[in-house]
């Protein structure tokens, strides 16, 4: 009897606004930003480190560019920026994959009876994989940042420099407004 593994998709919960929070290994703060193309990389490189079945060949090396935290701007690789419910949520799928992976290993044998028929063991179906993390609710204030075209989502009590998450542009205080200084230069 042949069990087919289900397959999960593992993806970062997003709010209704499309936006994937984000936190700083240095300060804890949490931000927000768009998904971005490096975002699977980062679970992946995530899930692969918690895994103990994995290959370290398979992994992939390449971390990603890094990333500025939008309050402090600490510098850090792609896959630092996970939230601790998105950390638990990736070590709660990788345990769910490895006991899927035992079972599959040690059901072969009793797939293969006429083999071998005295298994020593019994064995036991994994519990089903965990389900997506609930999309993220909490709204917090918009503010475009205008070096990169792209929004991020701030603390609605910042109101101090903030630094591009994505190419570590220092913007100053916002008190209110965004203010963009213009140099006209006559020729």
């Amino acid at each position: 009897m042949s069990r087919e593994l289900d397959v999960a998709r593992l993806e970062l919960p997003r709010d209704e606004k499309g936006f994937v929070r984000r936190e700083c290994p240095a300060c804890g703060r949490t931000f927000k930003t768009r998904p971005s193309r490096h975002d699977a990389h980062a679970v992946h490189r995530r899930l692969t480190s918690l895994f103990p079945f994995e290959n370290a060949h398979e992994s992939g090396d390449s971390e990603g560019p890094p990333w500025c935290c939008l309050y402090c701007g600490h510098k850090a690789p792609t896959d630092s920026w996970l939230t601790t419910e998105q950390h638990v949520h990736v070590e709660r799928v990788a345990r769910a994959w490895a006991n899927h992976v035992r079972y599959e290993q040690l059901a072969h044998v009793t797939r293969t009876l006429s083999q071998n028929p005295r298994p020593t063991f019994v064995v036991v179906p994994p519990e089903d994989l965990p389900g997506p993390m609930p999309p993220d609710s909490e709204s917090l204030r918009v503010i475009p940042m205008v070096c990169c075209g792209e929004d991020v989502q701030a603390l609605w009590e910042w109101d101090s420099a903030l630094y591009c998450p994505r190419c570590g542009a220092h913007h100053g205080g916002l008190s209110g407004r965004q203010q963009i200084h213009l140099r006209f230069i006559q020729e």
